[in-house]
């Protein structure tokens, strides 16, 4: 039975091959139904909607409205032609510590009333400097106990990958293990590789107040990484590639 409340702990790592160049990071993030975040906010008092170490807000989801986030992540699934009325529906992201909040990916995982593995995906990708937001929705197919996708990339996030890739995503998600592999390929060539190791711990109050004491501030550090992972990378002599959209109106000024 897959747990409706849960916190995500272990690692991300990164890899690419030409400049050779990788590292990895500790790495915490919410597993919570999406119907119900304010189940997991009552477990613990510096989990909180407002003025709290640890804070949810259905803005800093899917839209900046403050719709209820279970209702924007559904109506976001139908609008990509996938009907998640029925079952349950649950993220994986970071949430707003410390007054700050930058995610990279947040995934949204639909499971079909009695499932106990996801039929489809909705993932959500910020880019930095420009922080856009854009959804690739897709449908697992099953390999065994992993679970497979891929598409097409059609959104820049970073200046050091050409958009003329396609992103392979393999997961396994039998709790309390979830491993996430994306690679992105030109070809059968795999030019970049990021990943997520992590193991799911019941979100307990000890548990809710360890990350907290642990990660601190880590959408502020998961920022300064990012910039300080592209410095290295440009002083290796990696190729620079413009955004294609430049002149496109950011997402914070419109609802998709």
């Amino acid at each position: 039975m897959t747990e409706r409340f849960a916190l995500a702990r272990g690692r991300v790592w990164h890899r690419r091959w030409r400049p050779e160049h990788r590292f990895q990071v500790p790495l915490w993030l919410v597993w919570c139904d999406v119907d119900a975040p304010e189940k997991l906010l009552a477990r613990h008092r510096l989990w909180g909607r407002r003025w709290r170490p640890v804070v949810f807000r259905d803005r800093d989801f899917v839209d900046t409205s403050d719709d209820a986030l279970g209702t924007k992540v559904r109506e976001l699934a139908a609008r990509h032609g996938l009907d998640w009325r029925h079952g349950d529906v649950f993220m994986l992201g970071q949430w707003r510590t410390f007054g700050f909040l930058f995610n990279p990916l947040v995934l949204y995982f639909y499971y079909p009333e009695g499932a106990d593995r996801p039929a489809s995906v909705i993932a959500e990708v910020r880019n930095t400097p420009w922080r856009e937001r854009h959804f690739y929705v897709f449908e697992l197919r099953e390999d065994g106990e992993t679970l497979r996708a891929d598409h097409d990339k059609n959104f820049h996030v970073s200046p050091f990958l050409p958009m003329a890739l396609r992103y392979h995503w393999t997961l396994h998600a039998v709790f309390p293990e979830l491993r996430l592999t994306l690679q992105d390929k030109d070809g059968e060539q795999t030019v970049f590789a990021a990943g997520l190791e992590m193991t799911m711990v019941r979100a307990e109050r000890s548990a809710m107040a360890a990350v907290i004491r642990h990660f601190g501030a880590q959408s502020l550090k998961t920022v300064a990484g990012i910039y300080w992972q592209a410095w290295k990378l440009w002083r290796k002599g990696a190729k620079l590639h413009a955004h294609p959209g430049r002149g496109k109106q950011r997402d914070e000024e419109r609802r998709p």
